[in-house]
């Protein structure tokens, strides 16, 4: 795979758009030509953060702390790639290297909790014109390169596997944090596993120290797809932002809101607003008592 130029902003980023620049003409590859385009249209700047040529390099364009100028109605808490071309079959290989490349540096930065998809699926057009879910190895919920059968969590752990851990620490257990970190697993705890670490908790809402809890390992461990069906509450995960499947789908379906198995922005704001009604703090957390009261409420006839 080939280095990317991918920088994590401090903005919040939840989803990653894909699209293509609705040309060919080899003169039209180039950020130059992107940025005067949309400038045209009344744009501050060229809508797309990443550039994608057909020889396979990657121009920045927008600021990566911007938000885009490229889904409309989409943009908030989204990344926007564009590659060179029209023509599906004039797309090239390193083109599709460049795109799985800076998608996986993506999704390893925010560890699997963004997911992917191309401009076609938010407006009527056909961008990208190219099989991007091919490319990318999507599942219908926009992981990257996922098994959507994905079931829930650890069950009959050991302690061992839970062993705590801190910075300076050495071996296989480190090894295995590294690996879960998606970083260079070499079995010792230094400053760049520390850094991954701080970074991997402070997206969790967890005080950012360089300590591996329980805690931390079952959420280094659970899947990104949560596909549990059922009106056991009990048996259902607890789901947050970035939280994606079928248990999404349900909890989307309880709140009557739209159904696309990602819990995003739109998402978010149903559950804090139905916790908020029902005299419960607005967090975004949706834990087994909240399930048990969707449940409850959702068969009350005509409840809205």
């Amino acid at each position: 795979m080939p280095k990317t130029i991918f920088r994590k902003p401090r903005r919040r980023v939840e989803r990653v758009f894909i699209h293509c620049s609705a040309s060919d003409n080899p003169k039209h590859d180039n950020i130059a030509t992107m940025r005067r385009w949309h400038l045209a249209r009344g744009f501050s700047d060229i809508g797309y953060h990443f550039f994608i040529h057909k020889n396979g390099k990657i121009s920045k364009g927008r600021n990566i702390e911007k938000i885009p100028a490229a889904q409309r109605g989409n943009n908030s808490g989204t990344i926007a790639i564009c590659l060179h071309g029209l023509q599906k079959e004039k797309f090239t290989n390193l083109q599709f290297k460049a795109i799985k490349a800076i998608c996986s540096d993506i999704n390893n930065a925010y560890f699997k909790n963004v997911s992917f998809h191309g401009h076609k699926e938010v407006a009527a057009k056909a961008c990208p014109v190219f099989d991007y879910k091919k490319v990318l190895n999507l599942d219908r919920f926009g992981s990257l390169g996922l098994d959507s059968t994905i079931v829930l969590g650890v069950e009959n752990s050991s302690e061992n596997e839970f062993q705590r851990i801190n910075y300076g620490d050495q071996g296989d257990k480190v090894r295995e944090l590294q690996k879960l970190l998606s970083i260079k697993a070499d079995g010792d705890y230094g400053k760049k596993t520390l850094k991954a670490v701080k970074s991997f908790k402070r997206q969790h809402g967890l005080y950012n120290s360089g300590v591996i809890t329980r805690e931390v390992w079952e959420l280094l461990k659970k899947p990104v797809l949560e596909n549990v069906r059922t009106e056991d509450s009990s048996k259902l995960p607890e789901l947050k932002t970035g939280s994606r499947g079928a248990s999404v789908e349900l909890l989307q379906e309880l709140l009557f809101i739209n159904v696309d198995g990602r819990f995003g922005e739109n998402t978010a704001r149903a559950v804090r607003n139905f916790k908020e009604k029902h005299g419960y703090y607005p967090s975004d957390l949706v834990q087994e008592h909240i399930w048990k009261l969707l449940f409850k409420v959702r068969r009350v006839p005509h409840y809205e």
